[in-house]
């Protein structure tokens, strides 16, 4: 009762709840600028032998993407697991690690912390951002303005 609407990528989210898409997002490679792997490509090789940052980000589906690398037999370094997204920008730039990260979060990162992105060589399926309410707020009329606003502001 404390929460109006959540906004993410939570697909173990239990029954009571609705949602309704906001947009699709793809993974990309997030690595500073001048890395090595800027000049050389991102390979599956050079994905495999760069060593890693892994964004932990409890209660949300980006712990799919460590699933999918695994099951796809890549071996992957990773170095630093972080509990969220907020530090990765500042770790890369000052490092030759590399984050797999949603395209959004990669461009919003881009200028002010000096990042280039590449396409992972993993296929690691889309996401699908939703805004998601409790049941309970489904006809309260606030709860339908504050969605809305969101979904327009998002949808653009």
């Amino acid at each position: 009762g404390r929460v109006d609407l959540a906004i993410g990528f939570m697909p173990d989210l239990k029954a009571g709840f609705f949602q309704r898409r906001l947009f699709r997002q793809r993974y990309v490679c997030l690595f500073r600028q001048g890395h090595p792997l800027a000049r050389e490509g991102m390979t599956l090789k050079s994905f495999s032998s760069a060593e890693h940052v892994a964004i932990v980000a409890a209660g949300t589906g980006h712990s799919m993407v460590d699933e999918v690398i695994q099951r796809a037999g890549v071996p992957r370094q990773v170095r630093l697991h972080v509990p969220h997204f907020v530090a990765v920008g500042h770790i890369l730039q000052t490092t030759d690690l590399i984050a797999v990260v949603p395209q959004a979060y990669a461009e919003r990162t881009l200028t002010p912390f000096g990042l280039e992105t590449a396409p992972c060589p993993v296929k690691i399926p889309d996401i699908v951002i939703n805004v998601l309410w409790h049941a309970r707020n489904n006809r309260e009329p606030a709860n339908q303005w504050l969605r809305q606003v969101v979904f327009e502001e998002f949808s653009r």
